[in-house]
């Protein structure tokens, strides 16, 4: 495994869609390969319904646990709104995975609609990728676990980009996660792996893996 210098991966969403699991998840792979991973929470994780956002730094030239503006390399948004609030933390050259799910606050009426948002995080960041994380938790009869979905996403652009081997993950991931609903969980990570990598398929991601490793 390549010397991995900086990683740093946003998560976001409302309280309630797992962020903070997720994380933890992700953490714990890179940590479990002797690799440093830093978790900070900010904006109330237990107000449910309110807005989230985990910052996962990772590997050996972290010193902070937040993520400066313009800084991160992934995002992952279990919400589209909450995508678009925090969208400025992505490089240029980000990748943005997202959940197709739109929930409007109660307090913003008039918010902007769901197309007005993606072609917002669109016109920042070309590497945006609509997953339909909720809407597969549905049919697969476990609705919360989008957040599993996308930790399948996630390993799988990781796995595309030469950071984290996926064969690895794959025989981890069934220990991480918790026992109650384990085999439905797993069928969902790996949906969340296939459609991801449908997505992706033939991209290029050599500018920012060389950020990532300290290659320039």
């Amino acid at each position: 495994m390549r010397d991995l210098k900086e990683l740093n991966i946003v998560v976001s969403g409302v309280g309630g869609q797992g962020q903070l699991f997720l994380s933890r998840i992700v953490g714990e792979i890179f940590m479990s390969r002797g690799i440093p991973a830093y978790i900070a929470e900010t904006h109330g994780l237990s107000q449910r319904g309110g807005s989230v956002i985990v910052h996962i730094r990772i590997g050996r030239s972290v010193r902070a646990p937040l993520i400066p503006m313009n800084r991160a390399h992934i995002m992952i948004s279990l919400e589209i709104l909450e995508a678009a609030r925090y969208i400025d933390y992505l490089m240029s050259n980000g990748v943005a995975i997202i959940n197709r799910k739109f929930i409007r606050p109660p307090s913003t009426p008039k918010a902007p609609h769901e197309d007005e948002l993606i072609s917002f995080i669109k016109s920042r960041i070309y590497r945006t990728y609509l997953l339909p994380a909720s809407k597969t938790a549905v049919e697969m009869g476990m609705p919360i676990s989008a957040n599993i979905y996308m930790i399948g996403s996630l390993i799988k652009l990781l796995d595309y980009m030469n950071i984290l081997s996926e064969t690895y993950v794959d025989h981890l991931i069934k220990g991480l996660l918790p026992e109650r609903g384990r085999d439905i969980n797993i069928k969902i990570y790996e949906r969340g792996k296939k459609d991801l990598y449908e997505m992706i398929y033939g991209e290029n991601f050599k500018d920012l893996e060389k950020t990532i490793f300290g290659e320039h």
